[in-house]
């Protein structure tokens, strides 16, 4: 656990780690939620009730990458004020609104989400130095399973206990208080934030002084130099340089490759979740959908601990493989009928799902430049988003037409067949460089 403890003791990082975990609790409750409010307020069907979720999903992953833009440009209170207004009033008043109004409530309050998530793994990214960031990454994404087992169980009781009325402005008012949080406590999104000691050590003091005086003395004598023979330096002329921007920089074949591996993993997310539903119901032992999801969690939990603490990074394509390998077996022991069969193969599929989000997330970072690291977060957000959206009205027809296992086993055969596509593709295209390159220099 060294790795981890290294990481917990630089400075910033544990305070942005709680505030992400509590900071979160209220979205990883909020589509059961807005379920719960349709079906047992507005005494709407589970379709309706699914299209506020898909609504509210979709407002979010067209608003991703448009906020994470804002943190990069205008700053993170800026871009969070508009969240802090907008969607905790459209979630208090979706709690007294009828149907046809909700699903715009839901939209608008998708589109004026708090980036919580963009802005956590961004300011992660300027705490952390690269060759920690996957161990970061990984605490930050065990503390988002637990946020997941949390949150649904406790709006579950609260809903039933207290109604979805005031549970939405419960809710509400804790994502008001989750923004007013990002907002006191502003974690660093770009490096000159990071602020240095203010009173240096006495030698350390002495030598910046003696740099910073003679770099006055050469610059004078360097402009008296240029005013007497009127040269021009090329080392200062005024090149114009291409300015990255996140899309340029995720549009390509490699960064593609990634947004499509954890959106694919994604849908594996859902497919596990939606067919452990439906095969524990087919069985008739509903009582234990709980105990197995926990398993599910608890085998994730491991695996971004043990994924975190690998001083190897593991590429996403092999991440990815070995979700869908692990998830396949899901489906064998659905059909057995064996609960114990079930929970320990859900548990070891379990294993590569904080390590996808972890994975996807590092290479992300080390991908594009810190003046754009926060759009490119919004993106992975998105493909995370877009990924367990759609994948929920497929899968269930997966379901509906071929029996409960098909589910996680159609998600899971389509990642082992991108994931072995895409490692072909790239050892192909390096094979290729290194035959152009070995021609050019022969």
């Amino acid at each position: 656990m060294d790795a981890y403890r290294q990481v917990l003791q630089r400075p910033g990082v544990l305070p942005v780690l709680v505030l992400g975990f509590f900071a979160r609790i209220p979205f990883a409750s909020l589509g059961l939620l807005l379920t719960l409010h349709c079906v047992m307020t507005l005494g709407r069907s589970y379709l309706e009730a699914g299209i506020i979720v898909t609504v509210s999903t979709l407002g979010t992953a067209i608003a991703n990458p448009w906020r994470g833009h804002l943190v990069d440009t205008k700053g993170l209170r800026r871009a969070v004020l508009p969240s802090i207004l907008i969607q905790s009033t459209t979630l208090i008043a979706a709690a007294f609104v009828p149907f046809s109004a909700l699903i715009g409530l839901a939209f608008l309050g998708g589109l004026f989400g708090l980036p919580v998530w963009s802005v956590m793994r961004t300011s992660l990214s300027v705490l952390i130095p690269p060759q920690q960031r996957r161990t970061a990454f990984a605490l930050d994404s065990v503390g988002t399973e637990l946020v997941f087992m949390i949150g649904p169980a406790a709006i579950t009781v609260a809903a039933i206990s207290a109604g979805t009325t005031l549970s939405l402005v419960v809710v509400g008012v804790l994502v008001a208080l989750a923004g007013i949080g990002l907002f006191i406590v502003n974690p660093p999104t770009r490096s000159e934030q990071l602020v240095l000691p203010v009173k240096l050590p006495r030698p350390l003091e002495a030598a910046e002084a003696a740099m910073l005086a003679q770099h006055d003395a050469l610059g004078e004598k360097r402009l008296a130099e240029d005013l007497a023979t009127g040269q021009i330096r090329v080392v200062e002329a005024d090149v114009p340089t291409e300015r990255v921007t996140a899309r340029s920089a995720l549009l390509t074949a490699g960064g593609m490759t990634i947004l499509l591996a954890m959106g694919i993993g994604s849908l594996i997310f859902t497919a596990t979740d939606l067919s452990i539903v439906a095969m524990l119901d087919a069985q008739g032992r509903t009582g234990a959908i709980a105990v197995v999801m926990s398993l599910w969690a608890a085998g994730s939990l491991v695996g971004g601990l043990v994924y975190g603490a690998m001083t190897r990074a593991v590429p996403p394509l092999w991440v990815l493989l070995g979700l869908g390998t692990l998830s396949l077996p899901v489906a064998i022991a659905g059909t057995t009928g064996s609960l114990l069969a079930l929970a320990l193969t859900v548990m070891l599929a379990g294993v590569c799902v904080a390590p996808i989000i972890t994975a996807t997330s590092e290479s992300i970072s080390h991908r594009v430049p810190e003046e754009v690291r926060g759009e490119a977060m919004g993106w992975h957000g998105t493909s995370l988003t877009v990924g367990a959206a759609a994948g929920s009205p497929v899968i269930g027809a997966v379901i509906d037409a071929f029996g409960p296992g098909w589910g996680v086993a159609a998600a899971s055969l389509l990642a082992i067949v991108f994931a072995i596509a895409a490692l072909i593709a790239q050892r192909s295209r390096r094979r290729r460089l290194r035959r152009e390159l070995a021609a050019r220099f022969a």
